[in-house]
């Protein structure tokens, strides 16, 4: 590709396909022809309606740059590695059983290491009332702050202040819960907590029910050859007490978005589980954005649904910098 004052010489792999380049470059068809006609050699000439093979096509200048300054360079998301603090809104809409949680937290990150702080949750606007609820709020206040390393991916390594997580449960928030919560159903739940908050590295699992956490460390940070990639993604739905897989296909645009994002679009279709769906599979619709200068994380958008007796489980899951 070599560049000149008033055009520049592009490359044609292929079939030259004028339709594309035309919208790809925001010039009219035929005005390409003559621009490209009025610098290219005799032996490179175009002809206004029958194709021709040629090496190369004559692109104004300032219509590649415009184009150019919106491409992406790399088809590489790597790992921020700026210190920072973001603060995130995080919704849950439970679609089977119009239910809304929303929280907001606050990201400390630094490197490899992430500090999460959660605020409290509402549910449909209100603050929690359900006993259950309530439960599982003060076992939130024992795992924020939760500090954790990540993999060069951005997916989960581990608990680094684990045992400060631990003695948090054993001093505050386990004698005030078993003190308000009796009863046999009451005893189990904060017996099995407690041997959670014995070891909560060796039951990663705990922290992975939540789907925030599942998409918030989500491996995303990785080469995209041809700009997309194929993967699997578990995610666990409460509703029915089990993990669910996904067959994933990411796709990273090769533009910045209007707001000049990184977008990743992650689609896909639950592998085939006829003992729980009636055969029926569910799917994955998400949306995520980057900033261009930093690639820390913008946004998360879509749903992820899966069937149960032939009802459908779906929840919108929202995470937007505030």
């Amino acid at each position: 590709m070599i560049a000149e004052d008033k055009y520049i010489k592009l490359k044609v792999n292929g079939l030259l396909d004028l339709e594309k380049l035309s919208i790809e470059y925001q010039i009219p068809k035929n005005e390409l022809i003559a621009f490209h006609n009025n610098y290219c050699e005799i032996s490179e000439l175009l002809p206004l309606n029958l194709p021709k093979y040629v090496p190369f096509i004559y692109i104004p200048k300032n219509n590649f740059e415009s184009r150019n300054v919106k491409l992406i360079q790399s088809n590489t998301l790597k790992y921020p590695i700026n210190k920072s603090q973001k603060e995130y809104g995080v919704v849950l809409t439970y679609l089977h059983s119009d239910t809304k949680i929303h929280y907001e937290v606050i990201t400390n990150r630094e490197d490899s290491a992430v500090e999460i702080h959660k605020k409290k949750s509402f549910v449909n606007n209100k603050e929690v009332e359900k006993i259950i609820e309530k439960l599982y709020e003060k076992v939130a206040g024992a795992i924020y702050p939760l500090k954790v390393s990540v993999n060069s991916n951005g997916g989960f390594s581990k608990i680094e202040n684990e045992k400060e997580i631990a003695e948090r449960w054993k001093r505050d928030i386990s004698p005030e819960l078993k003190e308000y919560y009796v009863g046999k159903t009451a005893e189990e739940i904060l017996a099995k907590l407690d041997r959670t908050f014995e070891n909560l590295n060796s039951k990663k699992d705990f922290l992975s029910r939540s789907i925030f956490h599942q998409l918030y460390f989500l491996p995303v940070f990785q080469t995209y050859s041809g700009y997309t990639k194929s993967g699997v993604l578990n995610l666990y739905f409460a509703k029915i007490q089990k993990y669910i897989s996904y067959d994933i296909r990411y796709f990273l645009s090769k533009e910045y978005t209007r707001g000049t994002k990184i977008a990743l679009q992650i689609t896909g279709k639950e592998q085939n589980d006829p003992s729980h769906n009636n055969g029926e599979p569910g799917n994955v619709d998400l949306l995520y954005k980057f900033h261009k200068d930093t690639n820390e994380l913008f946004s998360i958008a879509g749903t992820v649904s899966t069937f149960n007796k032939g009802k459908e489980l779906k929840i919108e899951f929202e995470m937007f910098e505030i």
